[in-house]
């Protein structure tokens, strides 16, 4: 009994002994991972700052959000007030970005930014705040208010506009027409000068050329020498008193306003803007106008009777031409046929005739005496039969 009791207290020691090892390596691995387990909870702490790495314009890495806002609004106010500066020639127009309508946005980007290492379990802070210290680099949104990009710019380069001129004549003292040649105008082409805008590098010291694109006349020298060769298609005369002096300076005014103009296939005649206002600046005098149903004095006394005589040779055309507007006078005048008559009165009362000869038709008036006569040129036009 004694033998068997010693075997087995001298086995005890052995098992004992082997034990020992695996506590120690177990010691060893739990020791271990407390440690990465801490080395994790102290790197993904959140400390207040963005993740080193980040770069959003600028880098913000170890910012707290509020000092990376604070240094992303400085950069915002310094684009703002970056200065751009458009060329023409020997002109110069400066702006800045904000007012041409650029705008910088920052707000989402950086929350972007703040987040990283902040979302997940332990495993994702650690491995987003990994990748981040190799390099993250966010973009702001830059953006362009069109509206207001078109809208400054053309109102700021205006004055660099050049209508186009068309080719008119100018009415010798012999009666003679001398053509005055077309001159091509030019515009700022706002388009084609938005695209190159946007190309330049947002923080560059741009020194942009504004591109300009042809304005072409819609009457040319070519187009007047043969207007010249046209044929007479109608004609009409009017008599007035020669001693009526103010009266025969108004009606001698409007006439020569109409002299010489020519009409563009399709084009609308307008009296009212082709004579002007009568003003006493333009050289109008007072003389008897009708005025409801009574002649009383007025400011242009006459002109309705060159509107009228017009009137009635645009009658005589009637295959070129359509009226578009006339008026009688509410009494009867004495220089037409009763109903023939076109009253005007600036800018209400108006005598517009279309072109619809399908080619060019040239006005000329003549006083001759106490004779007013108005002449239509071009090609004649058959109205076809409904």
């Amino acid at each position: 009994m004694d033998k068997d009791s010693g075997s087995a207290d001298e086995s005890k020691p052995l098992i004992s002994a082997k034990r020992h090892p695996l506590i120690i390596i177990a010691i060893i691995a739990l020791v271990i991972i407390g440690g990465i387990g801490l080395s994790l909870v102290l790197y993904t702490r959140d400390t207040g700052q963005i993740a080193k790495g980040i770069v959003l314009e600028i880098p913000l890495g170890q910012l707290t959000f509020a000092d990376a806002q604070s240094k992303l609004e400085q950069q915002r106010t310094k684009l703002y007030e970056h200065p751009l500066q458009l060329t023409a020639g020997e002109k110069t127009f400066s702006f800045t970005m904000k007012e041409l309508g650029f705008t910088y946005s920052y707000e989402e980007p950086l929350q972007q930014a703040y987040l990283i290492g902040r979302e997940g379990n332990i495993l994702n802070k650690a491995e987003a705040k990994f990748k981040a210290s190799w390099g993250i680099t966010f973009t702001p949104d830059y953006t362009w208010n069109n509206q207001t990009l078109s809208g400054i710019l053309t109102q700021r380069l205006s004055s660099l506009n050049m209508p186009a001129e068309n080719a008119h004549f100018i009415v010798n003292p012999d009666d003679s027409m001398q053509i005055v040649a077309e001159k091509v105008g030019k515009q700022v082409d706002i388009e084609n000068l938005i695209t190159s805008i946007k190309k330049v590098p947002i923080e560059d010291a741009a020194h942009i050329p504004i591109p300009f694109k042809s304005i072409k006349p819609g009457l040319t020298q070519e187009d007047l020498e043969k207007v010249k060769s046209y044929d007479l298609i109608s004609e009409y005369s009017t008599i007035f008193d020669l001693n009526q002096k103010e009266r025969t300076i108004n009606l001698k005014l409007a006439a020569k306003a109409i002299d010489g103009l020519v009409l563009k296939p399709g084009e609308t005649f307008s009296f009212n803007q082709t004579v002007g206002p009568r003003t006493v600046e333009a050289g109008y005098q007072e003389a008897i106008i009708i005025e409801g149903n009574s002649f009383v004095p007025g400011l242009g006394g006459g002109v309705c009777q060159v509107s009228s005589t017009l009137y009635n040779a645009v009658r005589l055309a009637s295959s070129s031409v359509t009226v578009i507007e006339r008026s009688r006078h509410s009494l009867p005048v004495a220089y037409v046929p009763p109903g023939q008559d076109a009253t005007v009165a600036y800018p209400d009362l108006d005598f517009k005739f279309r072109n619809d000869s399908g080619d060019f038709i040239l006005i000329r008036s003549d006083i001759n005496g106490h004779s007013l006569t108005f002449k239509l040129y071009g090609k004649a036009k058959k109205k076809q039969s409904s």
